[in-house]
């Protein structure tokens, strides 16, 4: 097997088991509650005024429900299997990536933060901020974090 057929079915190796935990709707409880609770304590540490009904965090203009998916798992799996992907780069290395993972997750936060706020403000701009920060600017961070370590270990080679 060459190097090609190598990556190509690594890259599926990796991928897959994120469209079966997405298919199966995969979730674990304790993230979620973690990450909630981190969610209401900053919006309190700001000083934004809501409540809570469950997941839900209801301001006086807007309502949000925190999903397992808000965690960001999705786009950490996607950061990982970045890592784990190219041929040649030792696993010492690949382990030190995963520090990315803790400005990745502070970003995370801060982007639920960002969107309560503004959807308390204007729904109206709720949907395409969201969009920008969830759908763009995660994973454009994401990719110029893994670029930034693929580019450090190509150099080592």
């Amino acid at each position: 097997m060459n190097n090609k057929e190598k990556l190509i079915l690594r890259a599926i190796l990796l991928i897959t088991p994120l469209f079966f935990l997405s298919f199966f709707h995969f979730e674990i409880q304790i993230f979620q509650q973690i990450f909630f609770s981190q969610v209401t304590w900053l919006l309190n540490l700001f000083g934004i005024e809501f409540q809570t009904q469950g997941y839900q965090i209801i301001t006086k203009n807007f309502s949000s429900i925190i999903t397992f998916d808000c965690t960001g798992w999705k786009q950490f799996y996607i950061f990982c299997a970045l890592v784990f992907l190219p041929l040649g780069i030792k696993l010492s290395s690949r382990l030190k990536s995963l520090l990315f993972l803790i400005p990745l997750y502070f970003y995370n936060l801060f982007r639920v933060i960002i969107t309560i706020y503004v959807g308390s403000i204007s729904y109206s701009w709720f949907k395409p901020l969201h969009y920008f920060l969830w759908n763009f600017l995660f994973l454009a961070l994401i990719f110029v974090f893994w670029f930034f370590w693929y580019q450090q270990n190509m150099k080592k080679r």
